[in-house]
Parts: C-alpha cells; sequence; structure tokens
C-alpha cells in the first residue's frame, strides 16, 4: 500500500458545522456544492475561494451538482425545490431553469451531449425521470413514473450513446432507457434487480456497469439490447464490500475513459483514513487492494462524501461532512516534484552576458559573429 501526501486543506467561509456534499474539477478550479445551499468556486492549487466564486442559496436543498457537458462555461445544480438550474461560471449568473410537472424534489441529475437527465424523490407514489434537451427546455422530451417504485438516486448517461440513460432506485433497481422513444414500457432496455438500495451505479464501459448499494454491496453486470446474451452472461458480485476491504463505508466509484479500470474510494471513520482502491478488468473485474493508495487521517472521524482527481496535477481532492476539502499527491506525484525541484536547485546559473562575451563557458560553441 502506498501513501498520498496531504497538500492543502481548505478554509471556506461555510457557517458552523456545514457538509460538503459534492466536489468536482471544472476547467483549471474546483466547484462544491454544501449544506448552506450555496454553489463555489474554488482555486485547485490553494483551496481558497476564487474572488466573486460564491453563489448563494442556489437551491432551497441543493442536492445535485454536475457539469453541463456540453458547455465547459457552465455548471448544473438540483434541489428540494423540483428545480434543475444551469449557472454560468463567467458571470455567475442563472442561464436557464428546467421544470416540469413533477414537484417533487430532485435526488439525481446527470447530462451528456444536449441531454439533461434527473430524478426525483418518490412523492403521491411516483418516482420519475425526466430528460431534456437543454436547447428547448419548455418541457421534457421523455417523462418516465412507472419503472421504479422508490427514490431515484443515481443517474448515468452512456459514455457514447446518449440516449441511453442508467438509473438507479432505493428499490434496489437499476434500468436502462432508449431515451429516443417516449413510451416508458417501449423505452426501457434493461431492468436489473440489484437487490438493495442504490447508491451509486454508473456505466464502467460501452458493455458494463455497476451497482454500489447502501448497505455496501457490490455487482458488475453486463449491459446490452441482446436478452439472449444478457441471460447467459453472469454478473461479477463481489457481496458486501466492508469485510474484504476493512472499510466501513465505500464514497464512490470512478471509471477511467479506457473501460478496462476504475478507483474505489473506500473509508473508514473509526480509522480515520480513506484507502483509493484499482477495480481492474482481466478475465472479469476484480480489486487490487495491494495496490491500494491510503489518504491518512482522511476527514478524521466524518465521513467523506465526495473525491475526484485532476490527472493533468496529479492530485486528488476529498470532500466531507467535516466542511473541508483537501487536496493529495500520489506517491509518484510527489516524487516527480521533490526531483524537479532538487533538479531545479542542482542546476547551474546561467552565465552572464558579459563572461559569455569574453567566452567563458562557451569556447566550444560556434559563434556566427
Amino acid at each position: 500500500m502506498k501513501i498520498a501526501a496531504l497538500t492543502a486543506t481548505s478554509s471556506l467561509s461555510l457557517p458552523t458545522d456545514s457538509y460538503i456534499y459534492r466536489v468536482l474539477p471544472v476547467k483549471s478550479t474546483l466547484a462544491a456544492i454544501s449544506s448552506d445551499d450555496s454553489l463555489r468556486l474554488i482555486d485547485s492549487a490553494t483551496l481558497r475561494e476564487i474572488s466573486g466564486g460564491i453563489l448563494d442559496r442556489v437551491h432551497d436543498g441543493v442536492t445535485c451538482l454536475t457539469n453541463l457537458d456540453s458547455d465547459q462555461n457552465s455548471l448544473l445544480t438540483a434541489g428540494r425545490d423540483a428545480a434543475v438550474r444551469c449557472w454560468d461560471l463567467r458571470s455567475g449568473k442563472k442561464r436557464f431553469e428546467l421544470l416540469n410537472e413533477s414537484k417533487a424534489p430532485k435526488l439525481s441529475l446527470a447530462s451528456r451531449s444536449f441531454h439533461i437527465a434527473a430524478g426525483t424523490e418518490l412523492d403521491h407514489s411516483q418516482a420519475a425521470v425526466s430528460v431534456w434537451d437543454w436547447r428547448s427546455a419548455n418541457k421534457p422530451l421523455v417523462h418516465y413514473v412507472e419503472s421504479h417504485n422508490d427514490d431515484v438516486t443515481e443517474l448515468q448517461i452512456h459514455p457514447t450513446d446518449p440516449s441511453c440513460l442508467l438509473s438507479g432506485s432505493t428499490d434496489g433497481l437499476v434500468n436502462t432507457y432508449n431515451t429516443n422513444i417516449a413510451d416508458e414500457d417501449d423505452a426501457l432496455i434493461q431492468v436489473t434487480n440489484h437487490g438493495s438500495s442504490i447508491n451509486h451505479a454508473e456505466f464502467l464501459s460501452n458493455s458494463q456497469f455497476f451497482a454500489l448499494s447502501h448497505d455496501e454491496n457490490f455487482s458488475v453486470y453486463d449491459f446490452g439490447s441482446n436478452e439472449t446474451l444478457l441471460e447467459a452472461s453472469s454478473p461479477t458480485v463481489f457481496g458486501n464490500l466492508r469485510p474484504q476491504l476493512d472499510c466501513e463505508y465505500v464514497v464512490d466509484v470512478i471509471p477511467s475513459s479506457s473501460g478496462l479500470e476504475a478507483i474505489m474510494g473506500a473509508g473508514s471513520h473509526s480509522k480515520k483514513n480513506l484507502d483509493l482502491i484499482p477495480l481492474r478488468l482481466m478475465d472479469r473485474w476484480s480489486l487490487d487492494p495491494s495496490q491500494a493508495i491510503r489518504l491518512p487521517g482522511a476527514h478524521g472521524d466524518e465521513v467523506v462524501r465526495s473525491m475526484c482527481f485532476n490527472h493533468e496535477a496529479q492530485a486528488i481532492f476529498t470532500a466531507g461532512e467535516d466542511g473541508l476539502i483537501k487536496a493529495w499527491r500520489t506517491p509518484a506525484a510527489q516524487h516527480e516534484q521533490d526531483q524537479d525541484q532538487q533538479s531545479d536547485f542542482e542546476r547551474p546559473k546561467k552565465k552572464k552576458k558579459k563572461d559569455i562575451e569574453k567566452g567563458e563557458g562557451e569556447k566550444s560553441r560556434f559563434r556566427p559573429y
């Protein structure tokens, strides 16, 4: 196991006892939503709030944050006030708002291409999944209300097909839909019963997705429209991850773009650490705790709510119920930084111009003058 180094801790102007619900990378900065219903833009190097980067009361009960996939200068939020809103990062102003017939609190949100999907809490015996094209946002393209019978806690859009939507619910089901089809029965591609309340679910590749329950049961399933092949396939069932990974909760699973690996964040608030564990596809998907990276101390006794990565900066960011965002560097990244600093220290000083003119240190160099 490798140990990551803590490089920065935020000092945000949050009310006492605030939670950070989610943090995500936005270009060269970070964005975060918190229990005071604010959206904050944060410098990823210093973890300080950017001037003018605090948007207060973005919702009456903010619940969700994601990027607007088709515009890197915009963010999407959703809340218990039933609204989905888009925010312009340059002006700090609201660009547009999406509403539908359902007044139920929004619990999940996804964006791909020009499509935005939102899922609701169970309200009047209905849990809805709605999809809009934000360019014509007057009403949803589709509105599904029969496929789940409890809160819709997760939505994800297929990595290469914007019309393919995945939903997860506390009813234990993970559904996939063809959102080009308005009729809900016809739109359903696949229904998978994970057996317990869904916390997270997402595509690992074009043909597989994972499901993680609130009681930390984890499986990987095949995805497709060929019912014969799906019936013949069997999921990779990991079961309860807590005893396997010596953890108390799983933050999330973040897939790579290759479709061959992902990173699972497994936390322990009693032991005060968070382990980042590789999930890799060989013959089947498997976890490799021996190659884990530990974030010692994590967020102390508090639960880590969210994690994300900046691959260019080789940085890890975590956010927790302590109201803090923390930055970490992997051992390899820290070694590279130390090597760069050492090289800078040992690098010979440049010759002064007058020494060059005298020929010192430049005798072998051809000079055309």
